[in-house]
């Protein structure tokens, strides 16, 4: 799955939490004026603990995200230099082959 599919999922996942989020605070604004609800508080306390790991989870998405693509262009430029080194190893070769080869 691309970044940015995760990224989109989550955003989903937190849009509901805070749907889920904004109905339990109005039924708590409800009953607010008759008695507390330890079951409503228990809810909205379990939701905004789910909604703070859904962030964190993104965040720690889009880090191995970039750590990843840092790891790649390492990997590219260390594969370039010994692409050169290959190819200059190669013309030294030839050449010393030619000279000896004119040698004789």
């Amino acid at each position: 799955m691309q970044i940015r599919q995760v990224s989109a999922a989550l955003d989903h996942k937190l849009a509901q939490l805070d749907q889920q989020l904004k109905k339990l605070e109005q039924q708590r604004v409800q009953q607010n004026s008759s008695e507390p609800n330890s079951q409503l508080e228990q809810d909205i306390l379990a939701l905004q603990q789910i909604r703070t790991k859904l962030v964190k989870s993104k965040d720690i998405a889009w880090r191995a995200h970039q750590l990843q693509h840092q790891n790649d262009e390492h990997s590219r430029a260390r594969q370039r230099v010994i692409g050169l080194s290959l190819c200059v190893f190669s013309v030294i070769g030839a050449g010393v082959l030619l000279y000896l080869a004119l040698q004789q």
